[in-house]
């Protein structure tokens, strides 16, 4: 165990550096919204963007989404205006993804995640492209890990075993009959302030903290969303800050770095010596 410090957001040790050989991690995301620049919904508008881009992510894929707006008054809900807005997906042959839109860009990962560093890079080359074609403000900052761990085949919650106590609450204890246990959803708030190590930052930074228990057919938002297949424990970890800052790559990349060591501190501290061995930590 390392010495106990304050940090930013978790006042809990400071972890190793580690990695597990059999991570839960699903889905890896980082995002930048920026004020919204119409040109990229259009072909032409991308273009520049894609070339940017396509030595790492050389297919390209055009999605629209509905957007329905409604009209609430004392008669009720009233059909109102509909638009198609349009995305741009961007992929490899690792299935690594960047979903760029008209006010946002988001890198996500799943089975292509091995380690911060590659993610960093591709989050680097991201940033770098939308640099390129004119956005000039980063309104909000965000990254977000997500855990599925599945429970043992004919075992009651084995995760149990993994996460400690002070995670799982109740929902871990024999108070409940082997077998009832349905759903379990914990979400926390927190929010701090830009003082201290966080002072340079031009917002206050805030983390959601989602966890509990899914069922198989559970559909987890995510990008893309995220299908349950088994009996499971979701740890979904969020640090993101919202305020206007000029879109300066290093601080940007600085700023990711800090919410990302939040986030894996935070696992780190979760896990059980069960809970380490079952996810094979190593140093």
């Amino acid at each position: 165990m390392g010495e106990t410090r304050p940090l930013p957001l978790f006042q809990i040790p400071e972890a190793p550096r580690y990695r597990l050989e059999r991570a839960p991690l699903v889905q890896a995301l980082a995002q930048v919204r920026y004020p919204l620049i119409a040109r990229l919904e259009t072909m032409s508008g991308i273009a520049p963007l894609q070339e940017s881009l396509r030595e790492a992510f050389p297919y390209m894929e055009q999605q629209r989404v509905q957007e329905v707006s409604l009209v609430i008054g004392p008669a009720g809900p009233a059909g109102g205006a509909s638009a198609a807005s349009v995305t741009w997906n961007l992929t490899n042959d690792d299935e690594t993804l960047i979903v760029i839109g008209a006010g946002s860009a988001t890198l996500s990962a799943g089975a292509s995640y091995t380690t911060v560093e590659p993610f960093a890079e591709d989050f680097e080359r991201m940033l770098q492209a939308l640099r390129s074609v004119g956005v000039l403000r980063c309104e909000r900052l965000g990254v977000r890990y997500l855990s599925i761990c599945s429970s043992l085949p004919g075992e009651d919650r084995s995760w149990r075993r993994w996460f400690k106590p002070e995670l799982l609450g109740w929902s871990g204890t024999e108070t409940i009959v082997e077998g009832t246990l349905e759903a379990s959803i914990n979400q926390v708030v927190l929010r701090q302030s830009p003082t201290g190590d966080l002072a340079e930052l031009p917002a206050e930074v805030q983390a959601t903290v989602r966890h509990g228990v899914v069922m198989p057919g559970t559909e987890v938002p995510g990008i893309p969303p995220l299908h349950v297949s088994d009996d499971s424990y979701l740890l979904d970890l969020d640090v993101y800050m919202t305020g206007h800052q000029p879109f300066e790559l290093v601080k940007i990349l600085d700023q990711f770095k800090m919410f990302h060591t939040q986030i894996d501190r935070f696992f780190h501290w979760t896990l059980t010596t069960e809970g380490a061995e079952h996810f094979g930590i190593t140093q």
